[in-house]
């Protein structure tokens, strides 16, 4: 009997084999993906770079947090020891050492990621601003150029720049402005569009010439040009301008710390988009 009913069971089991098999693939196979039409990749990308320009700033916001602690201007021991004494506390503001000149700490790698727009590339890319450059500052004469020239007032300063180098001005120091708004105050214009050739070139014209370049400094105070210093709020700048594509003087193998420039990277974005 025992026999008969173990047959039995394989039999059974052997016949509803197919079964189990089949109705086990409807209930246990993973489902296919529903087809989802493709998304548009203008949208996408605006949601990027929405998301780029969001942690740009939040890194902005790191970064000039870090520079307040690494320079020991702010210290609540002392703010203690100075109020048991009976001597008014010190300010967390940077707002008198702005100008304070100090040493670039490691300024060769201040531009780490950009590059700079050789004469030649920026020659290729837009022509030559004038055809006879000399070492005075004079009018472009390159009509796509002088149409893309504007002056405006780009927050702290006016300057006359490319119009897409001025809407990336305004968003330095409207960065600036949210974050280090005692630093903002102070800014100061020391030029910017020159059409001039590069000094000691005889036909290469520099960023200046294109509209391309700002020189700025603190309270109005000019920077040595070459040697290794330059102001604390000159320091905090450079990180707004990094990450809006700007490369900083200060890394050139002639130091010249007061001098931002567009690099090739933003010019190459400006031409894929059509602005330049």
């Amino acid at each position: 009997m025992i026999r008969i009913f173990s047959a039995l069971l394989i039999a059974i089991a052997i016949s509803i084999t197919p079964l189990t098999w089949h109705y086990g693939k409807l209930y246990f196979e993973p489902t296919q993906p529903e087809q989802v039409a493709p998304r548009d990749d203008t949208a996408l990308r605006a949601e990027i770079d929405a998301l780029r320009n969001h942690v740009s700033e939040l890194q902005t916001r790191i970064d000039g947090l870090d520079a307040r602690l690494s320079l020991g201007l702010r210290s609540d021991a002392k703010d203690d020891v100075a109020a048991s004494e009976g001597i008014a506390p010190a300010s967390d503001s940077l707002k008198d050492s702005f100008a304070k000149v100090v040493l670039i700490a490691d300024r060769r790698n201040a531009n780490n990621g950009l590059t700079v727009a050789s004469p030649s590339f920026l020659s290729n890319l837009l022509g030559l601003p004038r055809e006879n450059l000399t070492d005075d500052c004079e009018q472009a004469t390159n009509p796509k150029l002088a149409a893309l020239l504007k002056t405006e007032d780009v927050g702290p300063i006016q300057a006359r720049m490319l119009e897409p180098a001025l809407i990336s001005l305004r968003q330095v120091f409207a960065n600036v402005q949210v974050f280090e708004p005692e630093l903002y105050t102070r800014i100061k214009s020391a030029g910017s569009l020159c059409v001039r050739r590069i000094r000691g070139s005889a036909s290469s014209a520099s960023a200046h010439a294109y509209g391309l370049a700002l020189d700025i400094n603190i309270d109005g105070v000019l920077d040595s040009l070459d040697d290794g210093k330059t102001q604390l709020g000159l320091i905090l700048l450079a990180d707004f301008f990094k990450k809006e594509g700007w490369i900083w003087g200060a890394g050139f193998r002639r130091e010249d710390s007061m001098h931002f420039e567009v690099s090739r990277e933003k010019l190459q974005q400006w031409r894929r988009l059509g602005e330049i």
